[in-house]
């Protein structure tokens, strides 16, 4: 297995350092661990390949442009093909957001599902097409589609608010294993996102007063879209499930071999944003679903914890916290694999 730190270009030299820290030695030495990185940045500051185990992260809005703007397909694959002779192990990208942005004074509305099920397939076949480019492109590396939030938080002065607002697109949920059957698109499983997602679709933790209004009448496409994507998701409605989905089952069923942790487990406290937050030793949460990652006997783990450069919105964290969590993460791996 690699525990993977998270790094750009400029960052290796500094990220390498973690990996000769007392309990990353012992962590090689005693469990077999290796180490490695997940790079991140637009991909023209990716010029050298590690010497390690490392996957490329493309930005998140690449596959938005690719749906959006078909003029600048080429170009966009134009801007990856020299990290073709770099050689990572794998290249992940977000799936396609469908883009809008409802008035923040309108609290339910601004949940309300804004496409109609005619889209959602729509941007299903462009995410299936713009794998299959990515992958003749890269025929020697693993292309893997991260979940993420079926919800975003607004922007006002170029920063984060701690309001969301609804955030459709592909890998929301089980439209990914869709995508995995339909094009052979490989799972990477971001755990934190998809326990957002979970508060949102279960009404949990801050998403508890969010009203459920079921469809009366299911039409044919939408009972084909709740196939796909595992809850209710019509114009007009706010998405749903039947029942609670829970997060160990949804871990065992995708199946997934390369994950992103964070301590989150939830977006906002209303003040602050508390996503990609620390990974502390004596947090039961985040070991309970560890071990259900190292059940799925993981290739790969990326630490994905934020610090106060990350964003004005985190700057309430240390500036190491990242390695901090880093040297935490090698601690409770060496108690928690067997």
């Amino acid at each position: 297995m690699y525990l993977l730190a998270p790094a750009n270009a400029v960052q290796l030299m500094n990220r390498a350092m973690w990996f000769k820290k007392p309990f990353a030695r012992e962590l090689a030495q005693e469990k077999g661990v290796e180490f490695g990185y997940e790079l991140k940045g637009q991909p023209e500051t990716i010029t050298e390949a590690p010497d390690l185990y490392w996957g490329y992260h493309l930005p998140n809005m690449f596959a938005t442009e690719w749906y959006y703007h078909p003029e600048r397909r080429v170009d966009l694959l134009k801007r990856l093909s020299h990290l073709v002779k770099l050689n990572p192990q794998y290249l992940n990208f977000h799936g396609v957001h469908l883009l809008w942005q409802p008035p923040a004074e309108q609290y339910i509305h601004r949940y309300a599902n804004y496409s109609d099920a005619e889209e959602h397939l729509k941007v299903l076949d462009s995410n299936i097409e713009f794998y299959r480019e990515l992958k003749k492109l890269f025929p020697n590396t693993r292309i893997t589609l991260e979940n993420y939030p079926p919800f975003v938080f607004y922007h006002r002065d170029n920063c984060y608010t701690t309001m969301t607002y609804l955030y459709t697109g592909t890998g929301r949920l089980k439209d990914m294993l869709y995508l995995k059957e339909k094009a052979g698109v490989e799972i990477l499983l971001d755990i934190e996102h998809l326990i957002l997602t979970l508060n949102f679709i279960n009404r949990e933790r801050n998403y508890a007063d969010i009203p459920v209004k079921k469809i009366e009448e299911l039409s044919e496409i939408d009972k084909k879209l709740y196939e796909i994507y595992g809850y209710y998701t019509k114009r007009d409605f706010i998405p749903y499930a039947d029942g609670k989905i829970q997060l160990e089952d949804m871990v065992k069923t995708i199946g997934a071999k390369i994950y992103h942790v964070t301590g989150g487990v939830q977006d906002t406290d209303g003040k602050k944003i508390i996503t990609h937050v620390p990974i502390e030793l004596n947090d039961q949460i985040f070991r309970q679903n560890l071990r259900l990652i190292l059940a799925q006997k993981p290739e790969a783990i990326l630490n994905e914890v934020a610090d106060s450069s990350t964003g004005k919105e985190w700057d309430y964290l240390r500036p190491n916290e990242t390695e901090i969590s880093f040297e935490n993460l090698c601690q409770i791996l060496l108690e928690e694999i067997k």
